[in-house]
């Protein structure tokens, strides 16, 4: 390991001929060669390797984006673990799919033009910097460059369902295929059907590259103009390293700094795998703070973004970790077995994927019920109040004389596995209390409770349907309340809370009501209609009121009554009705 020639890719960093390179950091040794500039221009040859492709994935996993890149599986840690910071092009490979349940399509340009070496043996022409090696820590030394440049179009769609995603990828695709053929007018115009118009339209675009553009590309017909200029912008100016050929300095220089080993390749991919899987996480969560539903529910949402700073802070963690293992095994100060070590262990704290993973099931399943119920509300003429400020603030308005309110009384953000995930992050050596989710801790893993929160929600439906009347609003809000389960129905009454299990109800004889409000429950407004009004009758307020007045002329409806001051509503009205007339 300590003598072999290294192959890696230039990821964005300045790599020149004779630069000093630690390939146990992967990192450049800036400021320092390891010959003389005349040497090197001496000795430096340079050949043409000019070459071009076009690439479509579909795919946004690092193995994927890594293979596009040339990134062998030690680079593609190191990159992992958060030693290599890219630039250039690759900065492509931190750009990642925010949501899951997203389409995305990457088209990638790639061209070479040159390649460098140092051709003569120049051992003898270094000793005058042996002194500076130890210090430096330096174990190679860069010999060979390929130029040229890459340069990735990203597409995205908008978050989506997820019975969608492969039906929009899929037209994504095709699309995006047509790029290097598709015809651009005289006056600069890109030439599309209706149909790819339509389709094109709905995806953003990004750009990475190695080329200095006036302006990035943002949409599909801005992809399509820059793509097809590429070729002619392919010259010295643009060509940057792409792969960079590494001579270790025990070759020149017998006490520099070694590789001395690295880890394998089942090891690596372990690695690789873990990560993905954490970030295949991350975008689970994403998705569920973006749910309509979610948004209704702020104790919800503080509680997903608790997990996922948990998260992110043990992911900071563990890619540090990451990061130190791969130094000290290239190093020689520790053997494979610590990086093994590191992720059974990994396996045995709460923060394995498999309890991440339930934790998130056991979160989109309490999503999937509260959508169920707000689904069923829908209907209803309802108003959603996020917090219980904001609901007595409804409660008191004047204008409201009764409301009725269904309430989501278990939704908290509360979770005694978040409780474990934040005390392991505080004392990672101490044994877990648990390590899974106990499905215990979750009322919605119940099937009685989520069906009697959708039984009540019918019933809120009914009764707002029901209900014609300014007077009376129709409230949802999430109040904890340990003591009611599941949901309720709460009644009020000019911003008094009268019942907490409301059912509508039955109106007394009228001839034993002492109190009136006792019938505004049952306060129909009505609507008249125009069309069948007495010529001598003005309406008003939005048909509510008919005032008397002097007769006024009126186009000749035959529904209109003409010798009575008389009036019919818009709806019809069927059983029996309280009167209550003003005059």
């Amino acid at each position: 390991m300590s003598s072999q020639i290294l192959m890696v890719a230039a990821l964005g960093r300045p790599f020149t001929l004779g630069t000093l390179y630690d390939a146990r950091k992967d990192r450049l040794i800036p400021g320092f060669t390891l010959w003389e500039d005349d040497v090197l221009q001496a000795n430096t040859v340079e050949s043409r390797q000019p070459s071009s492709a076009f690439e479509l994935i579909a795919s946004d996993s690092i193995e994927d984006k890594s293979s596009l890149m040339d990134i062998e599986a030690s680079l593609k840690a190191s990159f992992l673990g958060g030693l290599v910071e890219v630039g250039g092009s690759a900065k492509y490979l931190d750009d990642r799919k925010k949501f899951k349940n997203q389409s995305r399509v990457t088209l990638q340009y790639k061209a070479t033009t040159s390649f460098k070496q140092l051709m003569t043996n120049l051992e003898t022409k270094h000793v005058e910097y042996s002194e500076y090696f130890q210090n430096l820590e330096a174990t190679h030394v860069v010999i060979g460059i390929l130029y040229g440049a890459n340069a990735f179009f990203v597409f995205d769609s908008a978050k989506t369902e997820s019975s969608n995603v492969q039906d929009i990828q899929g037209s994504m695709e095709a699309a995006i295929k047509k790029i290097p053929s598709v015809e651009i007018s005289g006056k600069g115009e890109v030439k599309l059907t209706s149909e790819d118009s339509a389709i094109t339209d709905r995806f953003s675009c990004k750009f990475h590259g190695d080329f200095f553009l006036p302006s990035n590309p943002t949409t599909f017909e801005d992809a399509v103009k820059t793509y097809q200029q590429l070729p002619q912008m392919m010259g010295k100016e643009n060509a940057v390293p792409m792969t960079v050929w590494l001579v270790p300095l025990v070759h020149f220089y017998s006490e520099a700094p070694k590789l001395m080993a690295d880890s394998s390749l089942p090891i690596l991919r372990r690695v690789r795998n873990t990560l993905e899987a954490m970030r295949e996480l991350e975008m689970r969560c994403n998705d569920a703070l973006e749910d309509n539903t979610v948004k209704l529910f702020p104790l919800m949402i503080k509680k997903l973004n608790n997990f996922q700073n948990l998260f992110g802070d043990y992911m900071l963690n563990l890619r540090r970790s990451v990061a130190e293992k791969l130094q000290s095994i290239r190093s020689g100060s520790e053997d494979q077995t610590a990086m093994l070590q590191l992720f059974q262990e990994n396996l045995k704290s709460p923060f394995n994927t498999d309890s991440l993973n339930m934790w998130m099931d056991c979160a989109e399943r309490e999503i999937n019920v509260l959508r169920s119920c707000i689904d069923i509300i829908e209907e209803a003429k309802h108003k959603v109040v996020l917090s219980e400020s904001e609901m007595f603030r409804e409660l008191l308005d004047p204008n409201v004389k009764h409301a009725v309110c269904y309430v989501f009384t278990y939704v908290t953000d509360q979770d005694p596995f978040l409780n474990v995930l934040s005390d392991f992050l505080d004392s990672p050596t101490s044994k877990p209390k648990k390590l899974r989710p106990s499905t215990k801790d979750y009322w919605y893993i119940s099937d009685d409770i989520p069906e009697m929160m959708r039984e009540k929600a019918h019933h809120f439906r009914n009764l707002a349907l029901d209900m014609n009347n300014r007077c009376v609003r129709f409230l949802v809000a999430s109040i904890g309340n340990p003591k009611q389960e599941s949901a309720g129905i709460h009644y009020y009454r000019e911003g008094i809370q009268i019942i907490d299990v409301f059912n509508k109800p039955r109106i007394p004889p009228v001839e034993t009501i002492q109190d009136r409000r006792e019938l505004l429950w049952y306060d129909c407004e009505l609507t008249l209609d125009p069309d069948t009004a007495q010529p001598a009758l003005t309406l008003s307020e939005g048909n509510k009121k008919a005032v008397s007045g002097t007769a006024k002329p009126f186009d000749n409806q035959q529904r209109r009554f003409e010798r009575y001051q008389q009036v019919l509503c818009n709806k019809g009205l069927s059983r029996r009705h309280y009167w209550e007339l003003e005059w």
